[in-house]
């Protein structure tokens, strides 16, 4: 026998509807006899005002088939009896109905399904962003469709004073027509091909929160929020480059965009407001080498040379870098080759020769680092060296030319004579440029005399590093972007230690011990496994002092 639900307003009620089920059901009298005592039990204990539901409605709440204004007028129509009797297995189903079913609330289709298909947004379909109202609505929606032993439904109060301002030193607000100050965000967005390919990492969060759709929203909600004049971006998706990103062009910024090599199907992202910046140049990075075999992975990195609009004053240009690591937590290796590479291009694009001094552009290096606070990828970016030789292979890494100080080998040879590098020289592998590629074993250029200058177990750099983020409190807490088996850091944003850089503010990071009250990310604020980091700088022209 099928599964009915059967609801009551009365007491008075309970002979009709046992009368109604005995001929539609046709139940035996015996049956009926103990039926009847059982059900004036539960109306008089338990169900004081219930209705009969619909069960087998798909995109929206249904409309209780009884209406209080006109006591059981559904159950004197035929042709409904006919349906229940013809339907009564397939209709109901041992489904929960919805707990709060007020026929006013008005519910949308759920859109899209989490498989991926050929009209799914990751393959750019078309993408509108929710209002905030409509996403609240879809949260109240599936919070009361959840059970009340689900975890994934508890919506978790973010702490008080999660992601608030900070000021680094002291500063004045006081408008000094020298200097110009700008904002700079990096975000790991969580491209959504990635999320539905490795649905095990979110398991343990809300099933909504994970929809495309409904992330967009909030994470267009959480950048227009922060307001940041450059916007630097990890796991951009490239089908929804259109879609969705192509908002903030409409919106007044310029974006460049580097899709991973390879099979992949995301990348890297700058995007900076027109009227605040010109752009002299950029870069893409691969940091997939074919000449060393440590390198094959299809990560990449994009760096853009910007100079300030002030009509005032001619702040010095500088130089804005986003990366995404390798993530596997055991590959440290790999991530400090992608590193030393990136390094060596940054060294190359940011560094100036103007026939009266010679020097490096102020840098910003953000990005997902997939790497700890602790780890060697941190302390070379931190320290300026570190020791690599745990983490080296037998990759030759004269074959493309870069030394263990982050450099390429033929722009350090021409530094030291006075002379323009030349880009011709370089050994490292582009898709874009190297169409003529020469592979490192069928070209002579003498790197055999400069042996002692790669694989010695060291690295150095000379870009001269500080971290936005201190990595802790100052009652020693860890403070935490993501979560990876457990709360902690792996996003960053450097900048360098000159005249004429200065960190004003940052966006306050939580503690492992916040995110864990918070909870499972993405969630019903944000829109992304990961947080974003935010600072605020100062940049004054070379003879000016901050």
């Amino acid at each position: 026998m099928g599964v009915y639900q059967i609801v009551i307003n009365t007491s008075e009620h309970v002979n009709l509807i046992l009368y109604i089920y005995k001929d539609m059901l046709n139940l035996t009298n015996s049956f009926y006899r103990c039926l009847k005592p059982a059900c004036e039990n539960l109306t008089h204990k338990i169900l004081p005002s219930l209705a009969f539901s619909q069960l087998s409605c798909r995109s929206a709440i249904c409309s209780s088939v009884y209406d209080q204004r006109s006591s059981f007028n559904p159950f004197i129509h035929n042709s409904q009896q006919c349906r229940l009797l013809a339907n009564k297995r397939k209709r109901f189903r041992s489904k929960k109905p919805f707990a709060n079913t007020n026929a006013d609330i008005t519910v949308k289709s759920m859109g899209d399904s989490f498989q991926p298909s050929l009209n799914h947004v990751s393959y750019g379909g078309q993408f509108d962003v929710l209002s905030e109202d409509e996403s609240q609505s879809w949260i109240q929606l599936n919070n009361s469709a959840s059970t009340a032993n689900d975890n994934r439904s508890i919506r978790r109060e973010i702490p008080p004073n999660f992601r608030i301002w900070e000021p680094v030193g002291k500063w004045s607000n006081t408008y000094d027509g020298n200097s110009f100050k700008f904002k700079v965000v990096s975000y790991n967005v969580l491209a959504q091909c990635l999320l539905e390919s490795y649905p095990h990492l979110y398991k343990n969060c809300y099933p909504h929160d994970l929809k495309w759709h409904v992330r967009a929203s909030r994470l267009y909600t959480e950048i227009l929020h922060l307001e940041p004049d450059i916007l630097c971006l990890q796991e951009v998706q490239a089908s929804h480059l259109s879609s969705f990103y192509s908002k903030f062009e409409e919106m007044g910024y310029y974006g460049v965009f580097k899709q991973k090599t390879g099979h992949r199907k995301d990348g890297c992202a700058i995007y900076f407001k027109r009227s605040m910046f010109n752009l002299e140049d950029h870069l893409n990075v691969e940091f997939y080498q074919p000449e060393l075999p440590m390198l094959n992975r299809d990560n990449v990195g994009i760096a853009l040379r910007l100079s300030p609009r002030n009509p005032r004053a001619a702040p010095a240009p500088f130089v804005i870098a986003t990366t995404h690591l390798q993530y596997h937590p055991k590959r440290t290796d790999l991530r400090l080759a992608q590193i030393q590479l990136f390094l060596a291009e940054i060294d190359r694009f940011a560094y100036y020769n103007d026939g009266k001094q010679a020097g490096y552009y102020p840098i910003i290096l953000t990005g997902d680092l997939n790497s700890p606070p602790n780890s060697a990828i941190v302390q070379l970016l931190g320290k300026g060296h570190v020791c690599a030789a745990p983490f080296r292979d037998d990759s030759d890494w004269s074959r493309i030319g870069v030394t263990d100080n982050c450099q390429h080998l033929s722009v350090y040879l021409s530094r030291q004579r006075g002379l323009t590098a030349d880009t011709s020289m370089l050994k490292i592998f582009n898709s874009e440029h190297n169409k003529g590629y020469l592979p490192a074993s069928e070209s002579a250029d003498g790197t055999e005399k400069y042996g002692a200058m790669f694989n010695s177990g060291v690295l150095t750099h000379s870009l001269r590093f500080a971290s936005v983020y201190g990595q802790h409190k100052p009652d020693g807490a860890p403070e935490a972007t993501t979560f990876q088996n457990c709360w902690l850091t792996v996003d960053y944003i450097y900048f360098s230690r000159c005249s004429t850089l200065r960190l004003l503010e940052r966006l306050r990071l939580p503690t492992e011990e916040e995110c864990m009250k918070m909870g499972p990310l993405p969630n019903h604020v944000y829109g992304s496994d990961h947080l974003a980091l935010a600072a605020l700088f100062e940049i004054k022209p070379p003879n000016s002092n901050l």
